[in-house]
């Protein structure tokens, strides 16, 4: 494997994401698409550390401090103008094996669903600005265990879009 590549699995976004670019998302109005992305493999984290990579760590809000356990987290980046564009796949429903990818414009529904495991691979890539990390590809896996309608209706559509690939042609 390359050593320009990281691969995060079984995790989460953390925080609010902004792969729209969209300014109103941003705290400072940054029209970058990007998320924070936790790192749940700590010996990783300090690997990313000691690259020089911007690497976090949450703190507890006031009064939450007792029990409080930190996270590491990362920000990753998203470029669909690049001539390699990023492939990133929405996962619905639990038969999902194969994912809907999105393209610049429906990879911002990411940011209004819930989310509920991620699995990335990023590029490390090194600038004027620093390091950042820049997403090759993603599968964004959809929260849908507590809502059974949007569940049914994710299968049903599948399950019609697989027959209708398997229609012959003569």
């Amino acid at each position: 494997m390359r050593d320009n590549l990281v691969i995060i699995e079984e995790t989460k976004f953390i925080y609010k994401t902004n792969f729209s670019g969209d300014p109103d998302r941003d705290t400072y109005g940054n029209t970058q698409r990007k998320g924070n992305l936790i790192i749940p493999d700590i010996e990783q984290a300090r690997r990313l550390i000691d690259e020089g990579f911007n690497v976090k760590l949450t703190k507890p809000k006031p009064g939450e401090e007792e029990g409080f356990i930190p996270r590491y987290y990362v920000a990753i980046k998203v470029n669909y103008e690049s001539e390699w564009p990023p492939k990133i796949f929405l996962m619905t429903g639990e038969n999902d094996r194969h994912g809907v990818l999105l393209d610049a414009e429906s990879v911002s529904n990411i940011d209004y669903m819930w989310i509920d495991n991620v699995n990335v691979v990023l590029n490390k890539y090194e600038g004027k600005n620093g390091k950042s990390l820049w997403v090759k590809s993603m599968e964004v896996f959809q929260k849908m265990d507590d809502d059974p309608i949007s569940l049914r209706h994710a299968n049903v559509n599948r399950d019609q879009s697989d027959e209708e690939d398997d229609i012959p042609f003569n």
